[in-house]
């Protein structure tokens, strides 16, 4: 089927929209030229997608996920059983609902991609399952990943399992309820803003987001590829730190990661000796204006208790820490919308493209973009007008900033291990079904106060649980210098320890 030729009303459109201010004479010789060199488009369309190539197994879709999931936890039901041995061999594995695995649909918990089905596997989908990891199902997330707190999928709000009338957290809440509710050793999770860490935290688990670039990220369903990170959520630090081995390396197709990937084996770095830690408590982490002062209290105990055990703990200021989240919302609200125009894949890098996915986002997004949550549209809408009101210079001076935020926690980690601070500053949000546009957005991001700041800067970060409050689960994040995930996990392994030998 020949590729349509544009009309002279489109190519006009298209003018105004560039900002080309095109004459009529214009307009009628660039229609001519562009349906004469149609030609170049209709080759690249004989050739077949190059690369990832379909996985060896009989395609099982699995089903809908619809009885006896009180929390809401799964979309898709499915069982994917991987090699006879490894090191997850004999481990159920979960995985969020923007992580594609071929012949399983990938919904994003938006009811706009509703029906994609993937014809590949994500690369750590590959590796899970040579690890010998079984997949159980893909779990409910926050529509399109675009809030932090649990309540936008479009099949339901996350629920927390220590009280339903709350939220676990997003916005892979369904992959924390996973762990929590025991129907999954292992989940993964993506986070762009803080996604792994804040369901963990509310949930009450271990979750780690990796250096950028430390797992790879080919064949899931991103944001923006400088914020776009996949890691591993468990019970304790130990599954973490073994999923992550699993996980982690180098992928020629993922643009994300650098030349050089350093891996090493994370569950045999794990030593739990606090004596050998140093952390630097970041004094702001604990003023957000977010912040809840039982949350504060139980993240002072966890910390108290690894000074106990031999640990330098010691106060520091870092006042750009309070303006992070400006500097990285700044940036993220063109960075996009240049993403969302490119087909939620973006242009201008080389590596492996998803051209099904690429075409079904865009035939998706243009028949029922108004099923989008608030939360994607304002800051697409708050991209675009920045964008065309401020010429992206604040979009570049936000991208220079984030320079300088890492710069400013690597001064610290030059004399640290790692730095600390609550995960989220407050406790688990109630649901509140209902809302107006308002108070959405009002709820969409407190819960990223702390942590969409390392999303910006790369440095790998991790919760684990401490005390809670009156049942609600309480998250400490330690955070590291890039590429020092094995001491990140150590520190959260050296309190692990602690608080067990407590109980």
């Amino acid at each position: 089927m020949a590729l349509r030729e544009p009309t002279s009303e489109e190519i006009r459109s298209l003018g105004d929209d560039l900002h080309l201010d095109l004459t009529d004479d214009e307009v009628e010789a660039f229609r001519e030229l562009i349906s004469d060199n149609l030609d170049a488009y209709e080759t690249v369309r004989r050739y077949s997608q190059r690369g990832k190539r379909q996985p060896d197994r009989e395609l099982d879709p699995g089903e809908r996920a619809r009885t006896d999931d009180p929390y809401n936890a799964w979309i898709t039901r499915c069982e994917i059983s991987g090699a006879d041995d490894g090191p997850l061999a004999g481990s159920d594995v979960a995985l969020k609902d923007s992580v594609a695995v071929a012949g399983v649909e990938m919904t994003c918990g938006s009811q706009v991609m509703e029906g994609y089905v993937p014809d590949v596997d994500a690369t750590i989908v590959t590796r899970l399952l040579e690890a010998g990891g079984r997949i159980v199902g893909k779990t409910n997330m926050d529509d399109m990943a675009f809030t932090g707190n649990g309540h936008s999928s479009a099949f339901g709000p996350t629920l927390n399992p220590h009280d339903d009338s709350r939220l676990a957290g997003g916005s892979s809440g369904g992959s924390a309820i996973a762990i929590v509710t025991g129907e999954a050793d292992v989940a993964i999770g993506t986070d762009q803003g803080g996604s792994i860490r804040v369901p963990a935290a509310w949930s009450g688990i271990v979750g780690h987001k990796p250096t950028h670039g430390l797992v790879p990220y080919t064949g899931i369903a991103g944001i923006e590829n400088t914020i776009d990170y996949v890691g591993p959520m468990a019970a304790d630090v130990t599954t973490t730190a073994r999923a992550l081995t699993v996980l982690a390396g180098a992928d020629p197709d993922d643009p994300r990661q650098p030349d050089e990937v350093p891996t090493e084996r994370y569950e045999d770095a794990l030593e739990g000796d606090a004596s050998e830690l140093s952390i630097a408590v970041v004094e702001e982490g604990f003023e957000r204006p977010e912040a809840d002062e039982r949350v504060n209290e139980r993240v002072r105990a966890g910390l108290e208790t690894l000074e106990e055990a031999g640990a330098t703990v010691d106060d520091v200021s870092l006042p750009i820490h309070d303006d992070a989240v400006d500097i990285y919302s700044v940036a993220l609200a063109e960075g996009t919308v240049a993403s969302f125009r490119g087909e939620n894949v973006g242009r201008n890098w080389r590596g492996w493209y998803n051209t099904s996915w690429v075409e079904s986002f865009g035939k998706f997004r243009r028949a029922q973009g108004g099923s989008f949550p608030p939360s994607f549209k304002y800051n697409l809408l708050l991209g675009a007008y920045a964008s065309e009101q401020f010429h992206s210079a604040y979009y570049a001076r936000a991208m220079n900033l984030r320079n300088e935020l890492e710069e400013a926690y690597d001064e610290v980690l030059a004399e640290y291990d790692v730095l600390a601070m609550p995960t989220a500053p407050q406790l688990p949000n109630e649901y509140v079904p209902d809302q107006d546009i308002f108070e959405f957005i009002d709820d969409a991001w407190g819960s990223l106060a702390n942590a969409c700041q390392f999303n910006a800067t790369g440095h790998p970060a991790a919760s684990v649980p401490v005390e809670d409050v009156d049942g609600l689960p309480v998250g400490l994040m330690l955070v590291g210098s890039h590429f020092d995930d094995a001491t990140v996990l150590d520190g959260c392994y050296a309190l692990e320890c602690e608080m067990t030998e407590d109980r």
